[in-house]
């Protein structure tokens, strides 16, 4: 019972979390069109610096996760990112909002987003034992696929009705409570690891306390095609991320409403990728769903990508559905590999790494998109993310990783 309290409160938390993303990416170029009137170019350039704290304050993020107490870390983060939408709410409300603010409170927020993401990425294992931690992903993956239905949904209709002020306070008001809904979540014990390998590990690790994450990620066969595949993966998102609501309102002609709607319809395909993730990880093993199950669904992107007139809404759709299918099965199965084998004492550090080289480059797809949306059009732009997402599969489809069993996975013999 108290094991599902636990599920039900990080849960919560995650869910009012992502809604506040999903609002994020809806507001920002929303924003962008109608308060400031800015070309495509500048709005691709505010939706990257909403990611730049990857790239930036990765490594950063990773090094406060293993100083401080990560529950901690995630509640004070949480709070000044709400405190950072609420700033963004009174700028609007009192016209104050220019666009030097408004990149300035974009790159705010930015560094609390990544902060939290690094924290919870290695606090769950520490609340968690290694057999329920795909379990416990695809809680999250399913928090996240909610977010994914409803967000965008719930952003067009309260801009549509309330406005823009209204609904970043709304936003706020979902952090404050995300926040709190984890204050009293207790850590899991874990039992003393005896592998041999993971102990010369950690001497190894106390001979050299600057150890160097990149080298040791990129030394780690799994470690290093994770980051590979990734790091493609969340280039193609991010270029779809920063033309999708250009694309709904200005090529088809939608209403915020409308596009809200859109977009979170989108998010059925995340919510079946994060309900049926776990359970066929359970039946065919962590290793061929991280390798095989994304790969039929990641054409859907570029299904979406021809979507044309009104009627284009179904394709659309429909390639939309598939294709965050893809992306929820791929990133439940690939964070559980990357818990099960990196070591707990060095987990902030080296997953705060690994989302600086792999989310990295979510505001280089932004700006790329920004910048080639006005030479060759958004809809071209939108098949070439397609496209990418397709070839992202192909990192894994290493000797080494396919030959692997999760036997050996969670023993750690793996190089």
């Amino acid at each position: 019972m108290e094991n599902k309290f636990r599920d039900l409160q990080i849960g919560t938390e995650e869910t009012l979390r992502y809604i506040s993303v999903e609002g994020l990416i809806l507001i920002i170029p929303i924003i962008g069109i109608k308060v400031l009137e800015l070309n495509n170019s500048l709005i691709g350039v505010a939706i990257s610096l909403s990611s730049i704290g990857y790239l930036l304050f990765g490594y950063i993020a990773g090094l406060i996760a293993d100083k401080w107490n990560r529950q901690k870390v995630i509640i004070t983060s949480l709070l000044m990112k709400a405190l950072c939408f609420g700033l963004f709410s009174y700028s609007i409300v009192s016209s104050n909002l220019n666009k030097v603010s408004y990149f300035l409170i974009i790159c705010m927020i930015s560094l609390f987003v990544v902060i939290i993401e690094t924290t919870i990425t290695a606090w769950i294992p520490d609340i968690y034992s290694s057999e329920k931690l795909s379990e416990i992903n695809g809680v999250i993956q399913f928090s996240k696929s909610s977010a994914n239905l409803i967000g965008p949904f719930l952003g067009g209709l309260s801009i549509d009705k309330l406005g823009i002020s209204w609904t970043l306070l709304l936003i706020t008001i979902c952090l404050i409570i995300s926040s709190l809904s984890i204050v009293r979540i207790k850590t899991y014990i874990k039992p003393k690891n005896v592998n041999s390998d993971y102990e010369n590990l950690t001497k190894e690790v106390k001979k050299n306390k600057r150890l160097k994450n990149v080298k040791y990620i990129f030394t780690n066969n799994i470690l290093r095609n994770l980051v590979l595949t990734t790091g493609t993966i969340n280039f193609s998102i991010s270029i779809y991320t920063a033309m999708v609501v250009i694309f709904l309102v200005e090529n088809l002609g939608f209403s915020t409403y409308l596009t809200g709607i859109v977009i979170s319809l989108s998010g059925i395909g995340a919510l079946l990728g994060s309900f049926i993730t776990p359970k066929l990880i359970k039946k065919f093993g962590v290793i061929k769903i991280m390798v095989f199950g994304p790969i039929i669904p990641s054409c859907g992107l570029l299904l979406a990508s021809f979507a044309h007139e009104k009627m284009g809404v179904i394709l659309f759709v429909t390639g939309s559905i598939c294709f965050f299918t893809a992306r929820s099965i791929g990133s439940v199965a690939r964070v559980t590999v990357q818990q099960i084998v990196v070591p707990s004492h060095i987990r902030g550090e080296v997953s705060g790494t690994m989302i600086m080289l792999t989310w990295g480059t979510i505001p280089l797809g932004a700006i790329c998109a920004g910048v080639l949306s006005d030479v060759i059009g958004v809809q071209k732009v939108l098949m070439l993310a397609g496209i990418i997402l397709v070839l992202s599969n192909f990192w894994l489809m290493n000797r080494r990783i396919l030959n692997l069993n999760d036997k050996q996975l969670k023993d750690r013999i793996v190089s």
